[in-house]
């Protein structure tokens, strides 16, 4: 927002210096938040991959034990 000559004090106030402070202060949280969200999203990416021959090997296994348990049931 620009702000009308009238408002603008030369210097700046300690309240508005104090106020600048806290913005660039949230700004750099706000980034920092943003940066440690991507670096999370981008691990848990990573391990979805790893982890997917894994769970494509334990389906396979699960399948093969429900086999095996219908055949003995049949067999009863």
């Amino acid at each position: 927002m620009i702000r009308p000559t009238s408002e603008i004090e030369y210097p700046a106030s300690p309240a508005q210096r104090h106020r600048a402070s806290m913005l660039a202060r949230m700004d750099a949280l706000n980034d920092a938040s943003r940066a440690l969200l991507a670096v999370i999203a981008d691990r848990i990416g990573a391990e979805r991959a790893a982890d997917a021959g894994r769970i494509a090997d334990l389906t396979k296994e699960q399948e093969r034990l429900i086999a095996n348990m219908r055949a003995m049931a049949r067999a009863a």
